[in-house]
């Protein structure tokens, strides 16, 4: 299969070359897609002989090799909250998976108490699923990994708000050693199905990495949780843990250098209401 043929085509292949496997045949039809502006991936929920399935295509060579072997090595200990890898054409970027019910959280649903501790709940199953992987000087890496970003960014963002940002950040230098664990590291609403009885499940694991826990607490912190302690605390109550002084410095150090990223990549892709997001993030945070 080649990327080069048009979408949906590659997906619907995908899909009909699962279902010979199995013995279904090749018959599909497309049910739903879920296309998004910046064009960096899509989603179609396809009907086969053997039921439906969902067909993603990536851009990234990176994210579909990541996904892949997150979907093969720690999404399994979520069973049925997460879907199942049934397929992957690395060389088309095309994985087959899972359907998995539910609608994406969105609205009140987003920000529903028991939704986040559910959500907290499924997180901590994640972060169990393999042992965790000691890892030196991660913050003195953080901390550089924000310089590099900000020394890029000097044209589009306030070079006062640049260091101060630096010196929010800074204290993360002092956290040597921290303990990586299997983490979603897009992990918020937009990634969460609720099916009709209120049920959470997790989707999308293109940006799965070994990580610090707290890393994936970064998204929340920058959206639903902002004036919202009730579902912070309803989430850290369904994933058995807040974060210690340590776990802070760490996310508020990614969420500074997440903030920056999050500029650059809506500049490039022309999302403005993303980038003003991630600028009224940054904007509290050289306020502190």
């Amino acid at each position: 299969m080649s990327s080069d043929l048009p979408l949906p085509t590659v997906l619907l292949d995908a899909a009909a070359t699962w279902a010979a496997s199995v013995g279904a045949g090749t018959r599909t039809e497309l049910v739903e897609e879920w296309i998004w502006p910046h064009g960096e991936s899509r989603v179609a929920r396809v009907r086969t002989g053997a039921g439906d399935v969902v067909v993603k295509w990536e851009r990234s060579a990176r994210n579909v090799a990541r996904e892949v072997e997150a979907l093969q090595r720690y999404v399994p200990s979520l069973g049925d909250d997460a879907g199942r890898l049934l397929a992957a054409d690395t060389d088309a970027h095309v994985l087959v998976l899972t359907h998995v019910p539910g609608a994406l959280a969105t609205g009140d649903v987003a920000l529903d108490p028991d939704v986040h501790r559910q959500a907290g709940v499924l997180l901590a199953r994640l972060h169990a699923s393999a042992p965790g992987v000691p890892d030196e000087g991660y913050g003195e890496r953080l901390l550089a990994d924000l310089d590099e970003k900000a020394a890029a960014l000097g044209p589009i963002v306030d070079a006062t708000d640049l260091l101060r940002l630096r010196e929010v950040a800074a204290p993360v230098a002092d956290v040597r050693s921290v303990r990586l664990v299997p983490a979603h590291r897009d992990f918020g609403p937009r990634n969460w199905l609720v099916d009709t009885d209120g049920h959470v499940r997790v989707i999308d694991f293109a940006h799965a990495e070994l990580s610090p826990w707290a890393v994936d607490l970064q998204k929340l912190t920058m959206r639903e949780w902002r004036g919202r302690p009730d579902l912070e605390a309803a989430f850290h109550e369904g994933y058995g843990r807040v974060p210690d002084d340590e776990d802070r410095l760490v996310l508020h150090a990614y969420v500074a250098l997440s903030t920056l990223a999050i500029i650059a990549w809506s500049v490039e892709h022309d999302d403005p209401g993303f980038e003003a997001e991630a600028r009224s993030v940054l904007a509290t945070l050289v306020a502190t």
